[in-house]
């Protein structure tokens, strides 16, 4: 174990049970880190927190306790097992698709669990957590008893910078079909987004098939289309999909055919969105409904100004497109992106439109996505229900 001696007057965050501990605030490292465990003590030698240490990362330290309890396979069990008691109460019987774990929210950072059916998806997101794979790993299949658990291991390629980790090529099995709100969607492990869908926007997916019914509607980042899928279920006239991605279109297709919907290729357009949302506004097209979700757009602290101005862009666009009385599900994934930046974004979108919206609600990720009070960061995914009036 590695003993992380804070700076003086560094302490504050940890005082606070914040679970990220910088290197900017640590002063000495002495000890052996290659078991993963860090001891976390103030200035003048007081033990405060126990955590997974990763030495390439600006983020040294995800804090597991406060107590001076060591994190071992106990812990694990222990928080597994309250995670695991939430979404029992939480998710309904007719979803078999959710999140299990969510890192810091559930007391558990670096470590997030999906399922999907029959089949759960451990991913260790930093280098520390890494070296607990092993005891992580057997306090998962003693919780939650998945039929098969895959283990994905990307904290060392995120602690070196990498937005993307590699992964393994597809093997047999890797597209796993799960339940949504009684609809059939397929999970892409081997190269889909996330763990291989988007579990977080379920319950914008039931909201929206509650607006659909008679309605069209365009999905902008639409992935695998499950949006679009979950509008069809709510009657709407037609739905169409648009990304970046053939991959993504083919999984788009299986899901409307898994659910025996109509499969019209004039329904998936493969563009970049910014121009195809941009051609339809000159073409002056009209939608009932319109889902705005992008990828995040800002991954640094960097990218956040150049983000805010293709936020701005790609919703001016999308509200010149949205009937009188119509909807725009408008999200933002970006961490770095606040809620008020986000909503300020919207609204100068909204003058620059020459349209009226009233914001009807404000829908994040699900309860299987719980934020912790000592984490706020958790809270990344930002939904604007927006309803045109003028």
């Amino acid at each position: 174990m590695i003993r992380l001696t804070l700076k003086p007057g560094r302490e504050e965050s940890v005082l606070r049970r914040h679970p990220w501990l910088f290197s900017g605030a640590i002063a000495a490292e002495e000890g052996d880190g290659s078991d993963g465990h860090a001891e976390v003590l103030d200035s003048r030698g007081k033990a405060l927190a126990r955590g997974a240490y990763s030495p390439g990362s600006q983020i040294r330290a995800r804090l597991w306790t406060f107590d001076g309890r060591m994190p071992d396979e106990t812990l694990f069990r222990e928080r597994f097992e309250n995670a695991r008691v939430l979404r029992r109460r939480t998710v309904g019987a007719d979803t078999t698709g959710y999140r299990l774990l969510h890192s810091e929210g559930d007391l558990c950072p670096g470590v997030i669990l999906d399922l999907y059916g029959d089949t759960a998806l451990l991913e260790l997101l930093t280098e520390g957590i890494e070296k607990w794979g092993p005891s992580l790993e057997s306090a998962a299949r003693s919780v939650f008893s998945p039929e098969r658990l895959e283990v994905r291991a990307t904290g060392r390629a995120r602690d070196q910078g990498q937005t993307r980790p590699p992964r393994a090529a597809a093997e047999e099995g890797s597209s796993v079909p799960f339940l949504e709100n009684g609809l059939r969607f397929t999970a892409d492990l081997a190269s889909g987004q996330k763990t291989g869908f988007y579990l977080d926007q379920r319950e914008n997916r039931a909201r929206l098939r509650a607006l659909a019914s008679d309605g069209t509607v365009l999905n902008l980042f639409s992935y695998s289309g499950g949006f679009s899928v979950s509008a069809l279920a709510g009657g709407a006239r037609r739905a169409v999909d648009v990304d970046s991605s053939e991959r993504a279109l083919e999984l788009a297709r299986l899901h409307r055919r898994e659910n025996s919907f109509s499969v019209d290729d004039a329904d998936f357009v493969r563009a970049d969105v910014f121009e195809d949302v941009r051609r339809r506004s000159a073409a002056g097209e009209s939608w009932d409904l319109i889902v705005c979700d992008p990828p995040a757009l800002a991954k640094r602290r960097g990218d956040v100004e150049r983000a805010a101005r293709a936020y701005k862009d790609v919703n001016r666009l999308a509200m010149s497109l949205v009937a009188p009385g119509g909807w725009l599900l408008t999200c933002s994934c970006s961490g770095l992106i606040d809620p008020s930046l986000f909503q300020k974004i919207v609204f100068s979108a909204s003058l620059e439109a020459g349209r009226t919206f009233s914001i009807e609600a404000r829908q994040g990720a699900g309860p299987d996505h719980p934020v912790s009070l000592d984490c706020p960061e958790g809270e990344y995914l930002k939904g604007l229900w927006l309803h045109r009036r003028t």
